[in-house]
């Protein structure tokens, strides 16, 4: 599976989010880590080290990479556009086990492949 993470604040604390494609499986997955102590109402499941993740839906599987924009939307998380556009050539190239690190100003370093 690729792994794209992207680390900020939410609500001011440190979040780290993670989109990407799972090659086996051939879906898009999507979360946010959060610490234990940060609670948001918007929120669908209280978890202790997940703000958001695709697993806590009632079809976990079965979501597009706009759903996903959506989601963070919601949220009022904003990530690179690069996260999307790397995620989207994941999937075209059915890329797996690549780790990538997005920086807030679109720029991404390959940690590995």
């Amino acid at each position: 599976m690729s792994q794209h993470y992207f680390e900020t604040h939410h609500k001011g604390f440190p979040i780290t989010v993670m989109l990407g494609w799972d090659r086996p499986l051939r879906y898009f997955f999507l979360s946010i880590q959060k610490p234990a102590e940060l609670i948001d109402s918007a929120m669908k499941v209280e978890d202790e080290d997940f703000l958001y993740s695709n697993l806590h839906e009632e079809d976990p599987f079965g979501h597009g990479l706009d759903y996903y924009r959506a989601v963070l939307g919601h949220f009022h998380i904003d990530v690179p556009s690069s996260m999307f556009t790397e995620v989207q050539k994941d999937y075209a190239g059915n890329v797996g086990n690549r780790v990538v690190k997005h920086e807030a100003d679109g720029s991404f370093t390959e940690l590995g492949v």
